[in-house]
């Protein structure tokens, strides 16, 4: 009986455990206007359109995307243009698994540009960086960046 009564607990606590990780899941993310970056495609991207207008308008704005890892785990990308420079924020400090790297990093560009790839996708990429040069956002395939 002791011992189904500790099987039982064991089983509570690993439970619990496992939905207290959930802080920021996809349509929470979809919910706040993130786009985001899951299996089945990305959501939001007029949130992101939108921005790409006010970049051009030299209008302040500031995005966010969001993507997750394997088990689930949120990454942030925030974007702020400032009507001057973007000001770039990656932050995997929730990755369970992200390694000495987990952290936040920073960067300043001065644009964004969309290029083709190989596999007919739509890349969207951070450019003149002062760190890192270029930076990869995301990229959709060639049908949804048409709609």
């Amino acid at each position: 009986m002791l011992k189904k009564i500790l099987f039982f607990l064991m089983v509570l606590i690993i439970l619990t455990g496992c939905s207290l990780t959930g802080g920021y899941d996809s349509s929470k993310a979809i919910k706040r206007g993130d786009i985001t970056i899951l299996h089945n495609g990305v959501h939001n991207l007029e949130r992101f359109e939108l921005f790409l207008e006010h970049l051009a308008n030299n209008q302040e704005d500031t995005v966010r995307v969001t993507s997750y890892t394997k088990e689930g785990d949120p990454i942030f990308e925030d974007v702020h243009f400032d009507g001057k420079d973007i000001q770039y924020t990656h932050d995997n400090s929730q990755d369970a698994f992200g390694g000495q790297d987990k952290g936040q990093e920073t960067d300043v560009c001065k644009n964004i540009m969309s290029r083709v790839n190989d596999q007919n996708e739509v890349e969207y990429v951070l450019v003149d960086c002062i760190k890192n040069g270029e930076i990869p956002l995301f990229q959709i395939n060639g049908e949804e960046a048409k709609k």
